[in-house]
């Protein structure tokens, strides 16, 4: 069972969404070590304590991360931190916020 799981709906088209999380990954990758790769419509990532999956749909982004042992109790910062990346990519990108 995943330790953090986000769901952050969209209207983009799924090329532009898969741009926009590539965008948040890059900024969370600068900030925690994290390697990325895409397979399809996910972007897998990874460090040593941290594994998570961002899936893009066509009208959704879904995250699952597990976190390590050690890493547990820094659950809500990492969080936060990965939904204002997010929301911030999402508000530059939505059609409705230009």
């Amino acid at each position: 069972m995943p330790d953090i799981e986000l769901v952050k709906p969209h209207s983009l088209p799924i090329a532009k969404a898969k741009a926009m999380v590539q965008k948040a990954a890059d900024a969370l990758a600068a900030e925690y070590d994290l390697t990325s790769e895409w397979h399809g419509n996910t972007l897998h990532f990874h460090r040593s304590g941290v594994d998570g999956q961002m899936y893009v749909t066509d009208s959704e982004i879904r995250l699952h991360v597990t976190l390590g042992f050690m890493l547990k109790p820094f659950r809500g910062k990492f969080l936060g931190h990965i939904e204002r990346n997010l929301d911030r990519a999402l508000a530059e990108r939505e059609p409705s916020a230009q």
